[in-house]
C-alpha cells in the first residue's frame, strides 16, 4: 500500500543545547529537543487533520503493528534519534503536507526560537510489516534532507528587532525580560531557561522529564523509590568539584556504526523496534549507573565536595543528552572515566558497542568548546574502532581524553601537534580500548592500572621524579637514558623508586617509547582527575 509521507529531522542539535555557559540553558535545551515532535509536530498535525485523525499510539504500543491498517487520515511511523516519520493516506494532497510543515515551523519560531528543523515529503510503499517495496525510498528523503542541511540555511530568530542590548548567554538581541532574574536574555535563552524552572510550586518540566524517562525502564516497585533523597545539580558549581580541583568532565558517547545498522533495517517494523530498543538500552545503562552512584557515594567525601539542597543530596554528573544512541553527560572531572567505563562496558553486555570521549576542563571554560573537543575525541576513538573492524572485522569500544584550558588550538588535531608531540614520537598514547582487559597495552584497564602504580605502588615515584619524567619525556633519547640510570641507581641504593608496573608496558621500561609511542604522559596526566584508591594517599 502507498502512503504519503513527511520525514522531519532537527539539525544543529549539539550547538542549540550547548551554545551557553549555564548549565540551565543547557537542560531546558535538551528537554525542549528531546519533546519537539511530541508536544509540537503531533498537535500541529491534529489541529490541520482534526483531533481524531492521528495515530500516534500505535508505532509505541504495538510490537509488530499492521501497516496497511490505517484507520486515521495520518500516523507515526516512529520518533527518535531527532527523527520523525509521519505516513498519510495516500489521497492526501501535497497542499495539505506544505500546510503540516509550514505550521510547525511557524510555531517552533515562537516556542523553539533557534532551533533548527528539516522536512521532506514523498511516497512510501509498504506492506502489512512495514516492509518497503522500494527500501531506497525511504533512504532517497534521508539524503534529501542531508542535502538540505548543506544548502539550506533558515533564519530561526527574529532578526533586526531594534534593540541594541545584547543577550549574555548567546549574543542575540535580548528581546525577553525574564522575571526572576531580572534581567533581557534573547527569546532562545528565555524558552531554554523556561523549561528548566519551576512554576506555581510545579517542578520544572525539564526536571520532570528526566525523571519520568529514567523510571520509564524500572520495575513499578523500583520506580517509586529510586534515588530516594538525591537530586540533580542545577548548576555548574553544584557538580562536587573542590575549590582548589575545579574541573570538570564532558562526556559524550556515541553507539557504533548505527547509521548503517537503521540502513539495514528493510522493514518499518524493524526500524521502530531498533529505535526503541537502543533508546531503552541507553536509558536503562544510565539508570544503573545512578544506582551505582548512590550505593558508593558516601566514599565521595573523601576527594569530591558534596552539596545538598531542601534536605537532597546533589549527585556529581548529570545527563544532557539521553535517550537515543548516543549520550552526553556532564560530572566532575574526578569521577569521569569511571562513569564512561562503567556505561560503555553496560551498553556493551546489552549488545551496543559504542565509542566515548572526555573533555576534562576548568568550571568556568566555554561549554561548547568542550562539548566540541568531546565530540573530536569520540570521533578519533571510533577512527580506531574502524581500523580494527577493517582488519579483524570485530567491533570494538574505544575511549580518548584531553584536558583543556587557557589558549589553545581549536581542533584536537592541532592541539595533539603542538603540545602532545615530543622529539621521538607522539606523547598521547590513546585512544584505549574498554572492552579487553590489562593485558593489551592500549586498553583502558591497562592505563588505569598504570595510574595505580604510579600513585600507591610499592616502588612509586615521588612527585618531583614524575614531573622529571614528564618533562624528558618531550625530550631526546639521551636525557631518557639519563633518568632511567639515575631511577636505577635509585633503586640499588635503596631508595626503591621505578616506572609503573604494567604487565602489557613492559617492553617500554627499558627505553620509555616503542615504534614512535609512549604510555607514560597519559598516566601523570589522569593522576590528578582518578581518585586514589580507598586508604591509598
Amino acid at each position: 500500500m502507498k502512503f504519503r509521507a513527511i520525514l522531519f529531522d532537527t539539525r544543529s542539535i549539539q550547538r542549540y543545547i550547548f551554545s551557553g555557559n549555564r548549565l540551565k540553558t543547557n537542560i531546558g535545551a535538551s528537554y525542549l529537543v528531546d519533546r519537539v515532535f511530541s508536544d509540537a509536530l503531533l498537535p500541529v498535525i491534529r489541529e490541520v487533520l482534526g483531533e481524531d485523525e492521528l495515530d500516534d499510539t500505535t508505532w509505541l504500543a504495538e510490537e509488530n503493528p499492521d501497516w496497511t491498517k490505517m484507520e486515521t487520515k495520518a500516523r507515526v511511523g516512529y520518533i527518535g534519534g531527532g527523527n520523525a516519520l509521519v505516513l498519510f493516506q495516500p489521497d492526501t494532497e501535497e497542499d495539505i503536507l506544505r500546510e503540516v510543515v509550514a505550521r510547525f515551523t511557524k510555531h517552533l519560531l515562537v516556542a523553539y526560537p533557534g532551533l533548527k528543523t528539516g522536512a521532506v515529503s514523498g511516497t512510501l510503499s509498504l506492506d502489512a510489516a512495514g516492509k518497503m517495496a522500494k527500501p531506497h525510498d525511504l533512504m532517497a528523503l534521508v539524503h534529501v534532507l542531508k542535502d538540505g542541511q548543506n544548502t539550506v540555511f533558515p533564519v530561526v530568530n527574529v532578526p533586526y528587532t531594534g534593540l541594541t542590548l545584547s543577550c549574555e548567554v548567546n549574543g542575540e538581541a535580548a528581546t525577553a525580560y525574564d522575571r526572576d532574574e531580572k534581567r533581557f536574555f534573547s527569546a532562545e535563552v528565555e524558552a531554554k531557561l523556561l523549561a528548566d524552572r519551576k512554576s506555581n510550586e510545579q517542578e520544572a518540566p525539564a526536571e520532570a522529564e528526566l525523571w519520568r524517562k529514567l523510571k520509564s525502564v524500572l520495575p513499578a516497585e523500583k520506580a517509586s523509590s529510586f534515588l530516594d533523597g538525591f537530586t540533580f545539580p542545577m548548576e555548574i558549581g553544584e557538580l562536587g568539584q573542590r575549590e582548589t580541583e575545579d574541573y570538570i568532565a564532558i562526556v559524550h558517547i556515541d553507539g557504533n556504526n548505527m547509521g548503517q545498522k537503521f540502513a539495514d533495517c528493510d522493514t518499518l517494523t524493524k526500524r521502530k523496534n531498533m529505535s526503541r530498543a537502543i533508546r531503552q538500552a541507553t536509558i536503562t545503562a544510565f539508570t544503573e549507573l545512578l544506582e551505582k552512584v548512590e550505593q558508593e557515594y558516601d566514599t565521595y567525601s573523601s576527594y569530591l565536595t558534596l552539596h545538598t539542597k531542601d534536605g537532597k543530596r546533589f549527585l556529581p554528573v548529570r545527563p544532557l543528552v539521553l535517550g537515543g544512541d548516543d549520550m552526553t553527560f556532564v560530572c566532575t572531572a574526578k569521577v569521569a572515566v569511571d562513569y564512561a567505563k562503567f556505561l560503555m562496558e553496560n551498553l556493551m553486555a546489552k549488545g551496543i558497542a559504542s565509542c566515548g570521549g572526555i573533555a576534562i576542563l576548568p568550571s568556568s571554560y566555554p561549554f561548547f568548546r568542550g562539548y566540541e573537543m568531546a565530540e573530536q575525541l569520540c570521533d578519533v576513538a571510533k577512527k580506531r574502532m574502524r581500523a580494527l573492524q577493517a582488519k579483524k572485522g570485530c567491533d570494538s569500544c574505544w575511549l580518548d581524553f584531553a584536558m583543556l584550558h587557557g589558549e589553545q588550538a581549536p581542533t584536537l588535531e592541532q592541539i595533539r601537534a603542538q603540545e602532545y608531540s615530543g622529539v621521538l614520537g607522539d606523547l598521547h598514547f590513546g585512544p584505549y580500548r574498554v572492552d579487553t582487559d590489562e593485558h593489551q597495552a592500549d586498553s583502558l584497564d591497562a592505563l588505569l592500572c598504570g595510574v595505580r602504580e604510579m600513585r600507591s605502588g610499592s616502588h612509586r615515584m615521588p612527585r618531583n621524579k614524575i614531573k622529571e619524567l614528564r618533562r624528558v619525556l618531550a625530550r631526546g633519547a639521551h636525557e631518557q637514558r639519563e633518568f632511567l640510570a639515575q631511577l636505577h641507581y635509585l633503586g640499588q641504593s635503596g631508595e626503591a623508586m621505578r616506572l609503573p608496573q604494567v604487565a602489557a608496558w613492559k617492553p617500554y621500561e627499558e627505553s620509555l617509547w616503542q615504534q614512535g609511542r609512549t604510555p607514560y604522559i597519559d598516566v601523570i596526566e589522569l593522576l590528578d582527575y582518578i581518585p586514589a584508591e580507598k586508604g591509598v594517599e
